[in-house]
């Protein structure tokens, strides 16, 4: 498969081997990064084509790394804080801006899919394996919370793969996308992340429900119902650690927990730096509670400075505060008006049946980030890059579906 995509160009080789290496070995996935991205530069020079037309994505992908130029060289000006966190907002942005101007086959995006869930897979067996049976990380994905946003990403992939394509595969390709959607599934649920069960539930139920309606006998429509329902029952009966923690401490935190105290604490380091934050990488450093600057914005509002009511974390624990507390409302603007735009991507191509597993995917990895973003910092670091490369592939397509005369355009 990837000897195929080799004799294309280097440039597909490499982004197959970073989808290979993306899950497991930090090192590799960062090199062929690089090379992708350098070797598409280097094509596109030598054949005097970039893509295509400028459309608005591009505008979009380019106005989010200036930004993040601005606030990395802001957090090291005015904060004297380090800048360097930047450089993995701006790898996945590059990345799926490349893909975005690429063009891809029908057949080309089902292969590079297809090794991203072969690497994925074999990083999951071997922490199982390293982990002695039990699933401790992703190697380069790292905790098991951000593990298991990376497998239900890929659950994802594999899923709509499987019921979008389904008459499109040979039988040892349903077999590898069925045997792949049951593990990935059973191992993020073996996770113990609430947030990424409870989208792994969504995820199921949004590319079942639409296999249901495709059936066209009314008997096979209720058997598959029934089949579906009786597995809901048996995972029910014996519910995954995930499950187990929804049932004991509930999705929601109560008024004194921990997270309530993260959340007080993110509201006032955003209102601290509202316009260019501090900053990507360095909300670790707002640990010492003591900063000056959210001190002082506590003071004003609370009129006293009561420290039990905060807990300064490692991280936001929440995307839009995320980007709020380390790029303020500049790069939050950019950040809503790339969501805005998918939105507005998938919309237009669901009035097309080209490559609909992309378009599927890409709603469920929308929902994955927005909604786990809600109570964990997701868009960042490997499962951005997996993120971006589904979106990437979503843009490829309404891009040369566009110049393809495809759709209308307003």
């Amino acid at each position: 498969m990837i000897t195929k995509l080799a004799q294309t160009d280097l440039k597909f080789l490499f982004l197959a081997v970073m989808l290979i290496f993306l899950p497991g070995i930090e090192a590799l996935k960062n090199i062929f990064a690089f090379l992708f991205v350098l070797f598409w530069i280097i094509y596109s020079i030598n054949e005097g084509n970039w893509g295509g037309k400028w459309r608005v994505i591009d505008s979009i992908f380019l106005l989010w790394i200036l930004a993040d130029i601005i606030i990395s060289v802001n957090a090291v000006i005015t904060h004297h804080l380090p800048g360097g966190g930047v450089s993995d907002i701006i790898r996945f942005v590059l990345i799926g801006w490349v893909i975005s101007r690429m063009r891809f086959s029908n057949i080309m995006s089902y292969k590079l899919a297809m090794i991203a869930l072969i690497g994925t897979l074999l990083t999951l067996a071997y922490s199982y394996y390293s982990g002695g049976g039990e699933l401790i990380e992703l190697h380069s994905v790292g905790h098991k919370n951000h593990t298991a946003i990376f497998l239900v990403i890929a659950y994802s992939i594999s899923l709509s793969m499987l019921v979008f394509e389904f008459k499109n595969h040979n039988i040892s390709q349903k077999t590898f996308l069925l045997i792949a959607s049951i593990i990935l599934f059973a191992a993020t649920a073996d996770a113990g992340s609430r947030a990424a069960f409870g989208l792994l539930t969504i995820v199921t139920f949004i590319n079942f429900l639409y296999f249901l309606f495709r059936l066209k006998k009314f008997s096979v429509r209720i058997g598959f119902l029934l089949v579906m329902c009786f597995i809901g029952f048996i995972f029910i009966q014996n519910p995954p650690e995930a499950l187990k923690r929804i049932q004991n401490e509930g999705i929601f935190a109560s008024e004194h927990s921990e997270r309530t105290r993260i959340n007080n604490f993110r509201y006032f380091a955003y209102k601290a730096n509202p316009l260019l934050g501090i900053g990507f990488g360095n909300y670790h450093l707002l640990a010492n509670i003591k900063n000056a600057d959210i001190k002082r914005v506590i003071i004003e509002e609370k009129g006293v400075f009561d420290n039990s009511i905060f807990l300064a974390a490692s991280h936001a624990h929440n995307l839009y505060f995320g980007y709020l507390v380390s790029g303020g409302i500049l790069i939050f603007s950019i950040f809503l008006w790339f969501w805005l735009y998918i939105f507005w991507i998938i919309f237009k191509l669901t009035l097309s049946k080209e490559n609909e597993w992309v378009t599927v995917c890409s709603i469920s990895v929308v929902m994955i980030n927005l909604l786990i973003g809600l109570v964990n910092s997701t868009l960042h670091h490997e499962h951005a890059i997996l993120s971006m490369f589904i979106f990437g592939l979503l843009a490829s397509q309404y891009r040369h579906s566009l110049e393809n005369k495809h759709l209308k355009i307003n």
